[in-house]
């Protein structure tokens, strides 16, 4: 119990110190300091400070997605739905330090690619469980399209994913704009309204 308690007393340091002051200001002796627990404890649970940002930075990121997806009136047409999420999203991705990251930073970036290339990390989230649920509503309903297979509509959404990992590539002044566009193509693409 106590190696639970030390582990999660430096994740709850870590994150109010990013939270705080960033990634850049945040140390390892900084956060081990605040959980009152010594460094080599640290190292116990933790590689280094990018692997316990990415284990912060997927917290937040999960939660903050679960509150959005929770505000969302569900009885809009899916282009709203899926352009009041990805605006709420892009907004607290500005708006959190922790979040902002992924956009400002470049290393972080990086560091939090790296772990996203892991199998199954972004099936396994809750994001995905929403567009899954909600897509087989959508054809259910006749809002979506029936003559395109499931799995060719979640790779047309797994796309936005793609051009989420690249943004550097279409810069990041074009970015949000850019995303918000191809889901509404996505989406007009998918409808069976005109």
């Amino acid at each position: 119990m106590e190696q639970l308690d030390k582990r999660q007393r430096l994740f709850e340091s870590a994150r109010n110190l990013f939270l705080e002051q960033g990634f850049k200001k945040t140390n390892v002796a900084a956060i081990t300091e605040r959980a009152e627990v010594a460094v080599g404890t640290f190292y116990k649970y933790f590689a280094s400070k990018e692997q316990i940002f990415f284990e912060v930075y997927q917290a937040e990121n999960e939660r903050a997605k679960r509150l959005i997806v929770s505000q969302i009136n569900l009885d809009q047409s899916p282009k709203e739905v899926i352009n009041q999420f990805l605006k709420s999203m892009i907004q607290t991705s500005e708006e959190n330090p922790i979040l902002s990251e992924w956009y400002r930073n470049t290393e972080i970036s990086q560091i939090i690619m790296e772990h996203i290339q892991e199998p199954d990390i972004w099936q396994n989230s809750y994001v995905y469980s929403f567009l899954i649920e909600n897509i087989k509503r959508w054809r259910e309903t006749g809002q979506f399209r029936k003559d395109i297979e499931l799995d060719t509509i979640i790779a047309l959404f797994n796309a936005l994913v793609v051009v989420d990992n690249r943004k550097e590539d279409i810069g990041s002044q074009h970015y949000p704009q850019v995303l918000e566009l191809l889901a509404e193509m996505i989406v007009d693409g998918l409808s069976t309204e005109t």
